[in-house]
C-alpha cells in the first residue's frame, strides 16, 4: 500500500492536528491526510494523523509502505508529542496508535488503559463529543482486554451517550458491534443479538455498502456485525435465522472465501452435527487467512492467531471427531511461521527502509545497554516493546518485497507434514484442545495419531512447574518422574522403534525437559536422540532451508568467551578457556575472541562468516521482555533483537550461558529469547541450557560434545545425545537438574 500526503480535502474548521502544528512549529512531524473514509475506522477521530517527517520523506520518494508500517510510524510520534502534555492532538494520536497497532497495545493491557485515559484527559471539557465518545470505546476495549468487564460496560455506555450527542453513526455502530462481542464473550447471546441488530440498523442508515458510501472501517463492521448476529442466532438455537443471516452476508460481500463468514458457517454446521461440512468450512477459513506466505508473515500475524484461537480450536476438534488426525496436524502447521525472509531480493525502496531500521536497531542497542547496566526494569520493558515493533516492521518490509507467492493450504500440509517425518523418526506435538484437555499428536511412518493424557491440564501445569523447581534446586525428581511417565505413556508402543524424537509443545509443557523425562524407568534420551522444535514450521514444504556447506570445505568456528564483563558485578567464569580449547581441538579453523576481544561488533561480524559459533559467558533473560535477553560480552550486551535481524547466522550455535535457552512463546510457536533469535535468523540447531548450570557441568558437557564431533561422520544430534548421556552417567552430574539442562533446539 502506498500512502501519500494530500492537501486538497476541504475542511470546515481547523483540525486538532493543525492547531497543534501551529502551536508547535518545527517539531519534525508531517500530516498524513486520508479523507472522510478515515472516520469509518473507530480509532480515528480526525481525517488525518501525524508521522515523523523522516517517514513522510520515504512516502514522497515513492516507497511502498504497508499499513502496519504506517501505523507503527503513528506510534513513533507519541513520545515527542507527549513532551507538551495532554491535549486533543495527543489524544487523537493515541487513539490512532493503539487502534492501529492492536498487537502492540494488547502486549501490555495496563499501559493500553493508561494511554487511553491520557487521551480522554486531552478531550474533556473541549466540546469534542465525537473524540471523547470514540475514546470511551477504545477504553472499553482496553478494559475488556484487562479483564475489567463491568468497567468496560460502563465505558461503552458513556461512549454511546457521547456519540449520540455528536450524531456520529459510525461510532455508534462500532459501539454496538463491540458490545455484541462482549455480550457473546459473557455468554449473553440474547443481549449480543440485540446489539448486533442495532448496529445493523445503523449500518443500513449509513448505506451499508451502497455505491458511494465510505469503505474501510465501514466494511469491517458490516462483516463483524454479520458474524456477531450469526453466532448469537446459532448459540440461541435459531438455526433457520442463522442460515438466512449467513446467506445475506454471503450475498452482500460477494466473497465466498471470507475468513469470518466461513468460520461462522463452520460453527453453525457443528451445532447441526454436520461435522464433515464444518471441517470443510474450517479448512477454507484457515486457508483464507493463513495460506498466503506474505499475509502469514506480517506483523499482525500473531494478533490474527490470537483472535483465531477459537477457530483453530473448533477446527482441530472437528477434525479429530471425524477421525482425521492428519487434517488436525495440517491445521496446526498452518499456524506456524514460514521462517525468516531475507533482504537479498528487496527492491531499492525496501532496501532504503531496511537501512533506516537497522540504524534504529543499532541506536536501540546502545540505549538498551544503559538500561540493562542500570537494571532499569521499566526502561527495559519499554525498550523491549520498541524492539518488537522494529522487528515486526522489518519483517513486514522483507515479506512485502518477497517474490514468493506460493499458497500452502491445510490440505497440502496434512499430506506433507507426515511425509516430512523420516523413517525411524517420531514427532510428538503436545497442545490444548478446545475443551482445555492436553492433546498429543504422534506422527511416524507417514501416519498421524491423536491421543489423550491421563492427567488434566491443571495437573500437567502444576507438575511442569514442580519439575522445573526440582531441576533448579537439584533436589528430588518426583514431579519430573510422574509427569514424564504420563506424557510418554500414550506413545509407549512407538518410542522403542524411534532413533530420533522431535517434540513440539504449544501452550503446555513448554518448560519441561523431555530428554530427561523417564520412560520405563530410564530417561527418554537413553532410547533416542531428542530435539525440541519451536513449532511445526521446519516440517512445512515452504519452510526456509539454508544452503549446505560444501563437503570439501572444513567448518569455520568462532569462539567468543567473556569470563566477567566489566560493566556487571558477576562471578568470574574460570572454565571458559577450557571450553574454547575443546572447540579448537575439533575445529582447527577456529577464531578465538577472548575477554576484551569478544566485543559485540566482533561477535556480530562472526555471525556472517562462521559455520559454528560457541558463545561462553554470562547471559540474562527476563520473561517480561524476552527481546532484551542478552549475552554479556566484553564491551556491552548483545541483545536478542539484534541477533534476530542478522542477515546470516551459523548453522550450529552453542550458547554456553545460564538460561540462554529460555524463551517466551507465542501462539503459533514463535519464541522470543536468545536461542529463539538465532533460530529466527536461520540457525539450523541451537544447543543451550534451559536453566542456570554449574561451570563444571557446562565444561564437561562441552568437552563431551566436541569430543564426539571430532569423530569423522558423527551427526550433530548423535553428538549432543552422547554428551547428554556422558554427563548423566558421571556421578558428579547425575541429577537431571545438572545434565538435563542442556537441550538441542531446532532442525530436522
Amino acid at each position: 500500500m502506498t500512502h501519500r500526503e494530500t492537501t486538497d480535502t476541504p475542511r470546515r474548521s481547523e483540525s486538532v492536528y493543525e492547531a497543534y502544528l501551529t502551536a508547535h512549529p518545527g517539531e519534525g512531524f508531517a500530516l498524513i491526510r486520508l479523507g472522510p473514509s478515515a472516520l469509518t475506522h473507530v480509532h480515528f477521530v480526525e481525517e488525518e494523523f501525524l508521522v515523523p517527517s523522516a517517514f513522510a520523506q520515504d512516502l514522497q520518494a515513492g516507497a511502498t509502505i504497508s499499513q502496519e508500517m504506517l501505523m507503527a510510524a503513528a506510534w513513533e510520534a507519541l513520545g515527542p508529542m507527549a513532551r507538551h502534555g495532554a491535549g486533543p492532538a495527543l489524544g487523537a494520536q493515541v487513539l490512532v496508535a493503539v487502534g492501529g497497532n492492536q498487537q502492540r497495545s494488547a502486549a501490555d493491557p495496563r499501559r493500553h488503559v493508561r494511554l487511553v485515559l491520557s487521551a480522554l484527559d486531552g478531550f474533556r471539557g473541549r466540546g469534542l463529543p465525537r473524540h471523547e465518545g470514540r475514546g470511551c470505546l477504545e477504553l472499553g476495549r482496553a478494559l475488556t482486554a484487562q479483564g475489567s468487564i463491568p468497567d468496560a460496560v460502563t465505558a461503552y455506555a458513556r461512549g454511546r451517550a457521547l456519540l449520540e450527542e455528536a450524531g456520529d453513526d459510525h461510532g455508534l455502530r462500532a459501539a454496538h458491534a463491540r458490545l455484541a462481542a462482549l455480550m457473546a464473550r459473557l455468554g449473553l447471546f440474547e443481549q449480543s443479538l440485540l446489539h448486533a441488530e442495532d448496529g445493523q440498523r445503523i449500518g443500513r442508515r449509513l448505506g451499508d455498502g451502497a455505491p458511494g458510501s465510505p469503505s474501510g472501517g465501514h466494511e469491517h463492521f458490516t462483516r463483524f456485525l454479520h458474524h456477531q448476529r450469526a453466532r448469537a442466532l446459532t448459540r440461541i438455537g435459531l438455526v433457520q435465522e442463522a442460515e438466512a443471516e449467513l446467506a445475506q452476508w454471503r450475498e452482500s460481500t460477494g466473497d465466498g472465501d471470507d475468513h469470518d463468514l466461513l468460520a461462522a458457517t463452520a460453527e453453525l454446521r457443528i451445532s447441526q452435527e454436520r461435522t464433515d461440512e464444518a471441517v470443510e468450512a474450517y479448512i477454507r477459513a484457515i486457508d483464507a487467512r493463513f495460506a498466503d506466505l506474505r499475509v502469514a508473515a506480517l506483523p499482525g500475524r500473531t494478533f490474527y492467531l490470537e483472535n483465531s484461537a477459537t477457530v483453530f480450536g473448533g477446527a482441530v476438534g472437528s477434525a479429530m471427531r471425524m477421525g482425521r488426525a492428519d487434517l488436525a496436524i495440517g491445521m496446526l502447521a498452518a499456524m506456524a511461521s514460514r521462517g525468516p525472509a531475507r533482504p537479498d531480493g528487496a527492491p531499492a525502496s525496501g532496501t532504503a527502509v531496511l537501512r533506516g531500521l537497522d540504524t534504529e536497531i543499532a541506536q536501540l542497542a546502545r540505549t538498551a545497554t544503559g538500561a540493562a547496566v542500570a537494571r532499569d526494569r521499566r526502561g527495559l520493558h519499554s525498550l523491549g516493546d520498541r524492539a518488537r515493533m522494529l522487528l515486526e516492521t522489518r519483517e513486514a518490509v522483507l515479506h512485502e518485497s518477497s517474490s514468493e507467492r506460493r499458497r500452502v493450504t491445510v490440505t497440502d500440509l496434512a499430506r506433507s507434514v507426515p511425509r516430512a517425518v523420516r523413517p525411524g523418526e517420531l514427532l510428538l506435538h503436545y497442545g490444548r484442545s478446545s475443551e482445555d484437555e492436553v492433546v498429543l499428536f504422534a506422527v511416524t511412518g507417514g501416519t498421524v495419531r491423536d491421543l489423550r493424557l491421563n492427567l488434566g491440564t491443571p495437573e500437567v501445569e502444576r507438575l511442569t512447574s514442580d519439575a522445573h523447581e526440582e531441576c533448579l534446586r537439584r533436589a528430588g525428581s518426583d514431579a519430573l518422574n510422574r509427569l514424564g511417565e504420563a506424557v510418554l505413556a500414550p506413545v509407549a508402543d512407538l518410542i522403542p522403534a524411534a532413533s530420533r524424537i522431535h517434540v513440539v509443545t504449544q501452550s503446555i509443557l513448554e518448560d519441561f525437559p523431555f530428554h530427561a523425562a523417564p520412560f520405563r524407568g530410564r530417561p527418554l534420551v537413553t532410547y533416542a536422540e531428542v530435539r525440541l522444535l519451536p513449532s511445526l514450521a521446519p516440517l512445512r514444504p515452504d519452510g526456509v532451508r539454508r544452503p549446505e556447506r560444501p563437503a570439501d570445505r572444513p567448518a569455520r568456528a568462532v569462539v567468543a568467551a567473556v569470563r566477567r564483563p566489566r560493566y556487571e558485578l558477576l562471578p568470574e567464569l574460570q572454565a571458559l578457556r577450557a571450553e574454547a580449547a575443546a572447540v579448537r581441538a575439533t575445529f582447527p579453523d577456529t577464531t578465538g575472541l577472548y575477554d576484551d576481544d569478544a566485543t559485540a561488533s566482533a561477535v556480530h561480524s562472526a555471525l556472517g562468516t562462521a559455520d559454528v559459533l560457541h558463545l561462553a559467558g554470562h547471559a540474562a533473560f527476563e520473561p517480561a521482555h524476552p527481546n532484551m535477553a542478552r549475552l554479556l560480552l566484553a564491551d556491552r550486551p548483545l541483545f536478542a533483537f539484534e541477533i534476530a535481524c542478522a542477515d546470516r547466522v551459523p548453522a550450529l550455535v552453542n550458547l554456553s550461558g545460564c538460561r540462554a535457552g529460555a524463551e517466551r512463546r507465542s501462539l503459533g510457536g514463535e519464541g522470543e529469547g536468545l536461542a529463539a533469535a538465532f533460530l529466527a535468523a536461520g540457525a539450523q540447531t541451537v544447543v543451550a541450557p534451559q536453566w542456570p548450570v554449574r561451570d563444571d557441568a557446562a565444561l564437561r558437557f562441552n568437552e563431551l560434545l566436541y569430543g564426539q564431533l571430532s569423530r569423522p561422520g558423527t551427526p550433530l544430534g548423535q553428538a549432543v545425545r552422547d554428551a547428554q548421556l556422558g554427563l548423566m552417567t558421571d556421578s558428579r552430574f547425575g541429577h537431571p537438574g545438572l545434565w538435563g539442562a542442556f537441550t538441542m533446539l531446532g532442525g530436522l
